[in-house]
């Protein structure tokens, strides 16, 4: 088995861009939004928005996302 940790940076436009994308693209994160209240979905789009601020740059943000990918070969 052969394992490889690769990093990648999602490139978005505004801070609001990650809230937005899961409220209207996500699955089940979309539906966990759409069941909660006004004041609930406001605090999780400002603790969103401002965690998102820490990865600025000069046209946007960018977003680092890691993943592994495994490879198996059978025997």
């Amino acid at each position: 088995m052969k394992f490889k940790l690769y990093t990648i940076e999602w490139q978005v436009p505004t801070a609001d861009f990650v809230f937005e994308a899961e409220r209207n693209a996500g699955v089940r994160t979309a539906g966990l939004l759409a069941r909660q209240s006004p004041e609930a979905l406001n605090a999780i789009k400002a603790r969103i928005e401002n965690a998102v601020r820490f990865y600025a740059k000069a046209n946007g943000f960018a977003i680092p996302k890691s993943a592994y990918i495994v490879a198996v070969t059978k025997s």
